[in-house]
């Protein structure tokens, strides 16, 4: 058996593998912006080999994300929450590429809201099982679309999903609020001042976000500032109904990109709610978790 593995989170947008020791320890890293969208007639397994033919290919290889969904390379059911490592374990789908790499697909989740809501997720899950060691019950993983995951002991049992990055992006380059924006840095002030709004208003988003272009049109915000003050306004809405339901002394774990995880950071320590930033190789150590529970790896 052997003591060193390929991780494979494989996104709608993005591609990235990690070589790593069976702890997930990682020794090198492939990062490439050919998520699943981008594979041309579902070939998989040519645009695998294409990004890691450069790795021993006797090493067993653990696929997590969006390459398990309708439109990845297989698709696999969601498992249902509460749920742990171990069951995500034991429902491993094996295969054997023309090269001979062993992969090992790792399903995702999915939970009912008290509505009867359906929510679904792929990845995020593995993020949390990696930062268990953490010892804290709630985990924010932000991106395209943000979840909120509770946890009791080794499971995950419930979750909320905010189409955060998604509405920005929509809002930012297809609606009138973008017209003013011109690139510029990140303006720190102008994002605490969206979040501030939103905290203050978290039930008039629609509302609110119009100042977006207001404020712009009055000079009281530089054009290179008012994206910063449109994600302050979306973040922080988002994190004025996701802690609402919570505990008020909850301390939280962020999972993501040093980037875009700072922001939340920020935004959820402006809450008055405790935070801290995670291991942004969590998702590493969580196929890990699960690879050594199913003894692919020692």
């Amino acid at each position: 058996m052997t003591t060193e593995f390929i991780a494979l989170d494989w996104g709608t947008t993005s591609f990235r593998a990690y070589r790593s020791d069976s702890m997930g320890e990682v020794r090198e890293t492939i990062a490439l912006p050919e998520g699943i969208i981008a594979v041309k007639d579902g070939d998989f397994e040519s645009a695998l080999e294409r990004h890691i033919a450069a790795w021993d290919v006797s090493l067993p290889v653990m696929a997590a994300g969006m390459i398990t969904s309708r439109q990845g390379w297989i698709e696999l059911p969601y498992l249902p929450c509460p749920a742990s490592a171990a069951d995500l374990a034991r429902n491993l789908h094996h295969r054997r590429t023309a090269s001979g790499r062993r992969i090992a697909f790792a399903t995702g989740l999915s939970y009912r809201d008290a509505a009867g809501v359906p929510e679904v997720m792929r990845s995020e899950e593995v993020q949390v099982f990696g930062a268990l060691d953490s010892g804290l019950r709630h985990f924010v993983t932000p991106g395209t679309h943000s979840k909120w995951i509770t946890v009791e002991g080794d499971r995950i049992i419930s979750y909320a999903t905010y189409v955060t990055g998604e509405v920005y992006a929509a809002l930012k380059d297809h609606t009138i609020l973008g017209r003013l924006m011109q690139p510029g840095p990140d303006d720190e002030s102008a994002f605490d001042r969206g979040v501030t709004a939103a905290l203050a208003d978290p039930a008039g988003f629609l509302h609110r976000i119009f100042s977006a272009r207001s404020l712009g049109l009055f000079g009281e915000l530089a054009p290179t500032s008012i994206a910063s003050y449109l994600s302050g306004q979306v973040i922080g809405t988002e994190v004025a109904h996701a802690i609402r339901s919570n505990p008020a002394l909850a301390e939280y774990v962020v999972l993501a990109s040093p980037g875009i995880g700072g922001r939340y950071v920020k935004a959820i320590e402006m809450a008055g709610l405790k935070v801290r930033y995670g291991d942004p190789h969590a998702i590493v150590k969580g196929l890990a978790i699960i690879a050594r529970q199913a003894g692919i790896v020692s």
